[in-house]
């Protein structure tokens, strides 16, 4: 028998049946855009499971996040491929800001943003590493066919584009327009050339 430490949970069964619900549950929730719906409470009625359920499972709100964003991680959208860099920085800007914008992403966004639990931030920063590793590509194409600059590090460079996105839906609450989308591509554009 492994030490206990090594046991894991098995991945079918009635673990993986209350585990999807759970999830389902907070996808809910996160859409509605209310904080209210997250209360353990209400995720576990929504889900059909008791609440001491998700207590032993995941102890806090917190925990249940910080599972969603690693089951969340990675992305399997590929980067957009339009052979060129603007194309492709013009679609992942819009792509972003699409689902930066939904309820469930500005909910989620609050939540991890507001959590000082270690655990959240871990598997923060392993989803959007997730996340800007995948669109890094778009930079490395353009670099291989000699669009952008070699020596710029892309995965750098995806954070400074994305960046401005989160920083207007999380905190300055303004509206990410086609216009300021379009102003984000051209300045990564001008950065990025060689």
């Amino acid at each position: 028998m492994p030490p206990i430490d090594q046991v894991r949970a098995r991945p079918g069964g009635r673990n993986a049946q209350v585990r999807a619900r759970v999830f389902d549950a907070l996808r809910r929730a996160l859409d509605s855009g209310d904080p209210e719906r997250l209360s353990f409470d209400r995720l576990a009625e929504s889900a059909g499971v008791h609440r001491a359920t998700l207590y032993r499972r995941w102890l806090s709100t917190d925990g249940l996040v910080a599972d969603l964003l690693i089951e969340l991680t990675p992305l399997g959208t590929p980067p957009p491929d339009t052979d060129t860099l603007r194309g492709d920085l013009s679609r992942l800007v819009a792509r972003a800001a699409a689902t930066a914008a939904t309820p469930a992403a500005r909910t989620l966004q609050r939540l991890v943003a507001g959590s000082a639990d270690p655990h959240v931030a871990e598997a923060a920063r392993g989803y959007w590493a997730g996340v800007v590793g995948r669109a890094a590509e778009v930079v490395r194409r353009a670099q291989r066919r000699g669009e952008a600059a070699a020596d710029i590090d892309a995965a750098q460079a995806i954070e400074t584009l994305l960046a401005p996105i989160h920083l207007r839906l999380l905190l300055t609450h303004q509206p990410v327009t086609e216009e300021f989308r379009a102003g984000l591509v051209d300045r990564a554009v001008r950065m990025l050339r060689p």
